[in-house]
């Protein structure tokens, strides 16, 4: 969706828990189509590169938490698309479009750079930051999404902090598979189908690429709709019961991976 962002003081930091009054409002500037609307689409503005990212790994291995999480320190983070590259392929501002600070998920330091997880199309885009534009956390939060059973699982380090049924996206239109991480958590206003909150996921639906203004990111939010929980019914996104979504909001933070199998 096309959105503005509210006119609030935003200062997060990105792997702390966040407070509900300092998350940014988020609302549709486009013309708000009619719910229940089940895909939660950001537009995000990068230097993008001219060709498709290059470097995919549908099967990253992440290895047991605590996972480790690169915030950007600087006003833009340069990504290459190797270890050994001479020159970066992009660049992402440390900022993300709602104003929360930028986190990638790592896969392995190698060398002066660490092996991240980039939230571009497509899926699965590896890329390589330098270990000097980036500060590291550790996260021991995770979830589970098994599309075939429309279950959600959320772990904190070996145990089990939560097992509920969750919507997902249909035939046409599926959630997609692979590894994932927690980018942006926003509060929509005037969007009560997306619930009291809505997580950005670093994943994109692989059959929309447009959607409502956007580029057809992925969204873990709440629903207004709550029979549709526990079925495949949405345009990609995952939806959870809005007490789900409120406790999730309060406990997870941002770069927590996001499994997704079928």
């Amino acid at each position: 969706m096309a959105v503005a962002v509210g006119a609030v003081a935003v200062s997060v930091a990105s792997c702390a828990r966040t407070s509900a009054q300092h998350l940014p409002l988020v609302r549709i500037a486009a013309q708000k189509p009619s719910p229940p609307v089940t895909a939660l689409v950001e537009a995000l503005k990068v230097d993008r590169p001219s060709d498709e990212w290059p470097v995919v790994d549908p099967n990253v291995q992440l290895g047991p938490p605590p996972y480790h999480i690169a915030e950007v320190t600087g006003p833009v983070v340069h990504v290459f698309d190797s270890p050994t590259a001479a020159a970066p392929r992009l660049q992402l501002p440390r900022r993300t479009e709602h104003g929360l600070s930028r986190v990638l998920l790592m896969v392995a330091p190698e060398g002066d750079r660490f092996k991240v997880l980039l939230p571009i199309r497509p899926n699965n885009a590896i890329g390589w930051v330098p270990a000097s534009e980036v500060s590291i956390q550790e996260v021991n939060y995770w979830i589970r999404i098994q599309t075939a059973s429309h279950t959600m699982t959320v772990g904190d380090g070996t145990q089990l902090v939560d097992q509920e049924p969750v919507a997902v996206g249909t035939g046409g239109t599926p959630t997609p598979v692979g590894t994932f991480y927690l980018t942006e958590l926003i509060r929509p206003i005037g969007q009560p189908y997306y619930g009291p909150y809505a997580y950005t996921l670093s994943a994109h639906s692989d059959v929309l690429h447009s959607f409502m203004g956007g580029d057809g990111t992925i969204g873990l939010h709440g629903t207004n709709a709550p029979g549709s929980i526990g079925r495949a019914v949405s345009h990609g996104c995952i939806r959870v019961s809005n007490p789900t979504i409120t406790k999730l909001a309060a406990t997870l933070p941002l770069g927590t991976p996001v499994f997704v199998t079928p």
